[in-house]
């Protein structure tokens, strides 16, 4: 008995079709995934280099408007400061108690006036005018003790000729105020060489 096929030609030829059809769908289905997986990839890219271009336009920003100046100033006055202070300057006890003499009351007065109170309003200003560009969402206690220490002393300073010394209403609020400029300073160049030195996201090939 020969043996013989159940099917016939066209059932044949049908299922030949098929399997050549399959590959073909197969490689096409495979492509378009692809091609969703590289454009997903390429948007994802984009948008982490988006986010990257506005934080370094905002550090900038903070570090070139407020910090930078603050740094300077800050470091210049500290400086003043503890030059002043080894020209034997008279001690803060001897400034609250009316201590000094008619010559170091003077002294100390045009140090404060020509020295000190130029840079210290010029980072009172600084404070207030970018105030936006403060890291904090409110103005840290520093600053805030800062600001009232200048406007104190400005009145302080506008007494009349002749009238008895008297301390400023709000002192300095010294190291607590140095230190936050300082580390603000250090941690917004930190950040600003970390986003340019970070490589923008490579975009995949298209698939064609």
């Amino acid at each position: 008995m020969t043996g013989y096929s159940l099917l016939g030609d066209d059932d044949v030829m049908a299922v030949t079709a098929t399997q050549s059809i399959e590959p073909a769908v197969i490689t096409a289905s495979a492509s378009v995934v692809i091609a969703v997986i590289v454009f997903v990839a390429n948007q994802l890219a984009s948008l982490r280099n988006e986010r990257r271009k506005v934080r370094l336009t905002r550090v900038s920003d903070q570090l070139r408007e407020l910090y930078g100046p603050l740094h300077a100033l800050v470091s210049v006055n500290e400086h003043l400061w503890r030059t002043m202070r080894a020209s034997h300057l008279p001690e803060r006890e001897d400034r609250r108690a009316g201590a000094m003499t008619v010559d170091e009351s003077e002294q100390w007065t045009r140090w404060l006036q020509q020295g000190l109170m130029p840079a210290n309003k010029q980072m009172r200003d600084l404070i207030v005018k970018h105030a936006d560009l403060i890291v904090e969402d409110d103005v840290p206690v520093p600053l805030q003790d800062f600001c009232a220490h200048v406007a104190s002393y400005e009145v302080h300073l506008a007494r009349p000729a002749g009238s008895p010394p008297r301390r400023a209403l709000i002192a300095h609020p010294g190291e607590p105020f140095i230190t936050y400029v300082g580390n603000g300073f250090a941690t917004l160049k930190k950040e600003q060489a970390r986003l340019l030195g970070g490589k923008a996201g490579r975009t995949m090939p298209s698939v064609s």
